[in-house]
């Protein structure tokens, strides 16, 4: 059995299929590494764009945060003689 081995593995098919075989094992390693890096790019892309998303959110809550109910309110498309009616409910909360 082994001296059959040994003479198909010295032979040209033999080498032909140890050649296919090394090939094989070779292009199977190298797609296995590109895939588990282009996976990496896409978790690291995916992260840029979530810190920029909260970033900007921060941005925008301390935008929102600065301004008055009077002046939130006309920012958000109401009139301003309805929004001037907000004036009388800051006194009202601060005095509960």
């Amino acid at each position: 059995m082994i001296s059959t081995l040994l003479k198909l593995a010295l032979s040209p098919a033999g080498k032909a299929l140890g050649a296919l075989l090394l090939a094989g094992g070779l292009l199977g390693s190298l797609y296995a590494w590109a895939y588990s890096s282009g996976r990496a790019a896409g978790r690291f892309e995916q992260l840029q764009d979530t810190v920029a998303a909260y970033e900007k959110r921060t941005g925008i809550d301390n935008d929102t945060n600065a301004l008055g109910r009077v002046d939130l309110c006309i920012e958000l498309g109401g009139l301003r003689d309805e929004c001037e009616q907000l004036r009388g409910l800051d006194a009202a909360a601060q005095g509960q």
